[in-house]
């Protein structure tokens, strides 16, 4: 895997920086970028475990200087939902084909992302068992088609607690959602020590990215992050519909 050119290793490099300003921003992002634009490099069973070690190595450099803003509470619920549902969107897998499955929750998210986009929020924050709710569709989703983020972006970018709350509880969400991947990937054997040495070469990159992009967050409003979420959530979503269909 490290037996690259120098302008591969360039456009790692490039990759996991831009990426990471992204994630600095928004909290998420990341996997969807670099895996669109690593796999002109690297197979997707390469690359993945390696996104997923930028990911976690993300999250536990952000963790320190936004552990007060996350929403516990909603993220402990969140994630018995995730649990509960996971293995349902697996199950489900064997009744209906995965290529329409994924369009059809795509599609469904770019709706919801739309009405947001014209105004549509929660006025007051669900309880226990609305939230739950959402992190069982999440893992549901998670299970179907390996993309169970939305419910869970869309939920905390609704939510009347704002954005820095909704940003921070997305990082601790994912750190939780990346750990268990990771375990799933190492089980599996898909880590080989060229993976981590390919992750450890990118730390720097990665954490000038995510610095870089926490800093630009700090000066934007409040609606205008939103938006900017919004549409790259809808370009996750739009991306998903691509896949399925071809």
């Amino acid at each position: 895997m490290l037996s690259l050119t120098f302008w591969q290793w360039t456009w790692i490099t490039a990759s996991v920086f831009g990426a990471g300003i992204v994630r600095g921003i928004a909290g998420f992002g990341f996997s969807l970028i670099t895996a669109v634009l690593l796999m002109f490099v690297f197979p997707p069973a390469q690359i993945v475990p390696v996104i997923l070690l930028w990911e976690i190595a993300a999250s536990i450099g952000h963790l320190p200087f936004i552990y007060r803003q996350v929403d516990w509470r909603s993220l402990g619920w969140l994630s018995v939902g995730m649990l509960i549902g996971t293995p349902l969107g697996v199950w489900a897998l064997s009744l209906v084909a995965p290529g329409p499955m994924c369009a059809i929750i795509n599609g469904t998210v770019v709706v919801l992302a739309l009405m947001m986009l014209r105004g549509t929020t929660l006025r007051h924050a669900p309880g226990r068992c609305g939230i739950a709710g959402i992190g069982l569709l999440g893992g549901a989703i998670n299970g179907a088609s390996a993309n169970g983020g939305p419910p869970v972006i869309l939920f905390f970018l609704s939510s009347p607690a704002g954005a820095a709350v909704g940003r921070a509880s997305l990082i601790a969400y994912f750190l939780l959602t990346d750990t268990w991947a990771s375990l799933i990937c190492w089980q599996q054997g898909l880590f080989s020590l060229s993976s981590f040495l390919l992750a450890a070469s990118m730390l720097v990159p990665l954490g000038l990215g995510v610095a870089l992009g926490s800093r630009v967050f700090r000066h934007i409003e409040e609606a205008r992050f939103k938006k900017m979420v919004l549409l790259l959530l809808l370009l996750v979503a739009v991306t998903g519909i691509v896949k399925s269909l071809f």
